[in-house]
């Protein structure tokens, strides 16, 4: 038997309006995040074999993290349990990494520029917003 699997980027109209502001949330931050790597990774010199090698192998690496990233969106906006998991997560990963380098680096680092640090506030509302007793209940009957 094949399971099928529907693309649904936002949630339905029966979704709790926490999930789809939680959703619409991780979207914003997934678009700042890729316009950060396309910008910020730019286009390297290559020397030598070994570093289009890395290049290449930095883009394959990053195109499957973003990947990921709206894939996980893509089955948090269907329900789906696991991908709250993983969503909230990489949530407190990113808010404890990103406060280690606000306290071992200062607001100075380029990775705690203001877009940053808008962007780790408002993936921690959205992981937030999935933690309410209303997120939590949708997601738990939509368990099959």
């Amino acid at each position: 038997m094949r399971a099928e699997s529907k693309l649904i980027f936002f949630p339905g109209n029966n979704t709790p309006n926490l999930v789809r502001a939680a959703v619409a949330i991780y979207w914003a931050a997934f678009s700042v995040f890729f316009v950060r790597i396309v910008f910020g990774v730019g286009v390297p010199p290559f020397r030598t074999p070994q570093e289009v090698v890395a290049a290449v192998t930095l883009f394959g690496l990053l195109s499957a993290l973003l990947i990921c990233y709206a894939f996980t969106i893509m089955r948090l906006s269907a329900g789906k349990i696991w991908a709250r998991n993983v969503a909230l997560f990489l949530t407190a990963l990113l808010i404890i990494t990103n406060l280690h380098h606000l306290f071992a680096d200062g607001l100075s680092s380029e990775q705690n520029n203001i877009v940053g640090l808008i962007s780790i506030a408002a993936e921690t509302v959205a992981g937030l917003l999935l933690l309410t007793s209303k997120s939590t209940g949708w997601f738990k009957s939509k368990i099959h």
